[in-house]
């Protein structure tokens, strides 16, 4: 009889354990692939490291398991023969060249290949008033234990916490120069918009390029939901299953795109087109037909910005900062109510992706766009307030279940949202928002502006309204990403609002 007990084992010269050794799920988009990338950096003096994995526990030996890869330098190695949803398991055995192994439990990763680069999402708790007690992280999601994003208005920088991505990682847009075909011409630098990303000079205030300056976003598919009086939202590069959709990737003939565009500026008038330049002088005293005729007069794929991508921007701005109080985590907005005018596109060319501030004066910039809420009204299309009945369309086409091809000003054709008539105070706050399977919206306005979702709501049921979204310059704290105007005409205009652009490129035949 022998006994074998680990605890009779010694070796002589051991080694030292793994300097680094991690592993991490890649998803391959362009071959819907996935792989293990390992990170191995070998501690001084060895001649190298057994990698041995399994899918039933860690290897205890050199010997155990299944041979990965023996390797000799630091380096990231690729695992390409893995199942999506098995854990492996992953051991590193540093050896010296006498045949001395070091079978310490710090060389020990895992991992669970999953198809997605990523998976985020809030919850939101609707009978909760407080914006950031109202909204959690919840533990299904990659971002379960980021730190929110926020504006710091006392160094004037933002904090991206644990959202600290580039322009094109993630569900984060790039700024660029695109074409009236809808092709990108250059891409600008994120921090600069009259440089080019090499550092020459861009285009972004030149009226005669053939295109406008605009955000490039990714195809983000989404899943939106309420359980038990709770509003979930994830997101993804990938569907996660067949209930999740992507609606601001379609074009006008139901395709899905790869990406889609919004505009870095407010709407400019030039040459009888409705441009995003910088420098250019705001379009305003415009009504929704003017509007939608000089958006078109860029190209087919051209229109006003759409509904769809407004609940998009909402909810991911909302998980971004952990709070529906969008004003105190990004910035005010040029909002004050001794403001007497807008100001023009381009004064936070140099300010970031994100930049706010809270003098009410400044404006806000999100996402690389500037404006979005505060300073003039956004005239947004697929979204109609007919004498009490909040009627939207989510595509130019009719992917989203409407009976119209484009959008129109009176909402024929359009999705009936059921029990969401406007209601409360006009002019007051939001406390109550209806959930749909594309996004939120308002219906209910007796909150304040430090509960709920804390923008403000205008409304009449007693006509047919084309909805603006942001609120200008000179309302307070109304305004926000969140903040509709339910209660104008489509043939109303004035100086207080107008429109930017959005476009939609055909799909590659």
């Amino acid at each position: 009889m022998y006994n074998r007990n680990k605890a009779n084992r010694v070796v002589v010269n051991e080694p030292e354990p793994m300097q680094e050794f991690s592993a991490k799920s890649v998803y391959v988009s362009a071959s819907d692939t996935v792989k293990v990338e390992i990170t191995a950096k070998l501690p001084s003096g060895v001649a190298g490291a057994v990698i041995r994995r399994s899918t039933t526990g860690y290897p205890t030996s050199e010997t155990e398991g299944e041979l990965f890869k023996n390797i000799t330098a630091n380096g990231t190695y690729t695992d390409t023969n893995v199942t999506v949803g098995v854990v492996y398991y992953y051991s590193a055995f540093p050896y010296t060249s006498t045949g001395a192994y070091n079978r310490s439990e710090a060389n020990r990763t895992s991992v669970t290949p999953k198809k997605r680069d990523y998976l985020f999402g809030y919850d939101l708790v609707k009978a909760t008033s407080s914006p950031t007690g109202r909204v959690t992280y919840p533990s299904d999601v990659d971002n379960a234990a980021f730190t929110p994003a926020a504006m710091n208005f006392s160094t004037g920088k933002f904090n991206c916490g644990g959202w600290a991505f580039d322009p094109g990682e993630k569900f984060m847009p790039r700024p660029c120069m695109l074409t009236y075909a809808g092709v990108v011409d250059h891409y600008l630098n994120p921090n600069d918009y009259t440089k080019k990303v090499n550092g020459t000079t861009s285009k972004v205030t030149d009226t005669s390029f053939g295109g406008n300056a605009m955000m490039e976003w990714p195809k983000i598919y989404t899943k939106r939901w309420e359980s038990n009086g709770v509003y979930h939202f994830r997101c993804s590069d990938t569907p996660q299953d067949d209930t999740w959709d992507c609606w601001c990737n379609y074009d006008r003939n139901n395709n899905q795109i790869d990406h889609f565009y919004t505009p870095i500026y407010f709407g400019s008038l030039v040459s009888g087109k409705l441009r995003s330049i910088s420098g250019a002088a705001n379009s305003v005293n415009t009504t929704a037909a003017n509007e939608i005729t000089y958006a078109k007069a860029n190209g087919n794929d051209w229109y006003t910005e759409v509904l769809a991508d407004r609940l998009l921007l909402q909810d991911l701005l909302v998980m971004m900062a952990r709070s529906t109080e969008c004003q105190t985590a990004f910035g005010y907005g040029r909002c004050k109510s001794s403001n007497s005018n807008a100001i023009v596109p381009g004064t936070m060319n140099t300010k970031g992706m994100f930049w706010g501030s809270n003098d009410q004066t400044s404006g806000v910039k999100v996402f690389g766009m500037e404006n979005v809420w505060g300073n003039l009204w956004r005239r947004t299309a697929g979204w109609i307030n007919a004498n009490g009945t909040q009627k939207v369309k989510l595509t130019r086409g009719t992917h989203d279940g409407s009976t119209v091809t484009d959008y129109n000003t009176d909402g024929n054709g359009y999705k009936t949202i059921a029990n969401a008539t406007p209601a409360g105070s006009s002019g007051g706050y939001i406390s109550s928002m209806k959930t749909e399977a594309f996004g939120r919206l308002p219906v209910t306005a007796s909150g304040s502006s430090s509960t709920y979702e804390a923008d403000g709501m205008w409304y009449n049921n007693n006509q047919v309204n084309y909805a603006y979204v942001g609120g200008y310059w000179n309302v307070d704290l109304l305004v926000g990403p969140f903040y509709a105007n339910l209660s104008v005409t489509a043939s109303f205009s004035d100086s207080s609002r107008g429109a930017a652009l959005s476009c939609k490129p055909l799909a590659a035949a």
